[in-house]
């Protein structure tokens, strides 16, 4: 019975990777935004904008440490170098701190990061009208605005000083949108008399632009 209690925190642990797939950021050279996509004893990483994959590697997790081994991807790994990370999951976030990795490529790339449970976010039609209302210029300061046009039925979103460049809205609602570029989802907000005054961009926290133009 104790070593059945003892077993049981790790056992945990190991069942929340599997199967599961997590959002965020890579670092190094090349950030970008990322998905970490646990399976049986398998990790994949591909990019969120066009789901290329960046690196596959096997895996195992135990008393909070996850060893990684590349098979095959993008990074300079030798695939027989093997990477110790510690990992532990809090309130839906997968916290990863490097351990030992005499691969420096992915060390950088994964040392100190943090990530997002990942949610699929399917696409719904929303009306021409609808949508036409979105369209303009949205602040959340004077040096970081949004513009949102209206494209073959496809919300566009560019932020020249944000570097975004013209990007797709994808409808989950009609009020509710993912830039999947960015992994970010965008809710719309209107006021009484059904005029929209902002967005809300939710990422690590949320932030609000308000419509100017």
């Amino acid at each position: 019975m104790i070593f059945l209690l003892l077993s049981l925190p790790s056992f945990s642990l190991f069942a929340q990777l599997k199967n599961s797939r997590w959002k965020g950021t890579i670092r190094g050279d090349n950030p970008r935004n990322v998905i970490l996509d646990f399976r049986k004893d398998t990790v994949a990483v591909y990019t969120i904008s066009d789901s290329s994959i960046v690196e596959t590697m096997t895996y195992s997790a135990k008393d909070g440490v996850i060893v990684l081994q590349k098979i095959d991807g993008q990074s300079d790994c030798d695939n027989n170098v093997i990477g110790k990370y510690h990992f532990e999951i809090k309130a839906e976030v997968l916290y990863i701190r490097l351990l030992a990795d005499p691969c420096d490529d992915r060390s950088s790339a994964l040392d100190t990061t943090k990530w997002f449970r990942w949610k699929d976010h399917p696409e719904v039609n929303v009306d021409a009208s609808i949508l036409k209302k979105y369209v303009g210029e949205y602040e959340f300061d004077p040096g970081h605005r949004i513009i949102i046009t209206l494209e073959n039925g496809r919300l566009q979103a560019e932020g020249p000083n944000n570097n975004l460049p013209k990007s797709t809205l994808y409808a989950e609602s009609n009020t509710k949108f993912f830039l999947k570029v960015a992994g970010v989802e965008i809710d719309f907000v209107k006021d009484s008399k059904g005029e929209v005054t902002k967005f809300i961009s939710h990422e690590e926290k949320d932030y609000e632009l308000k419509k100017i133009k």
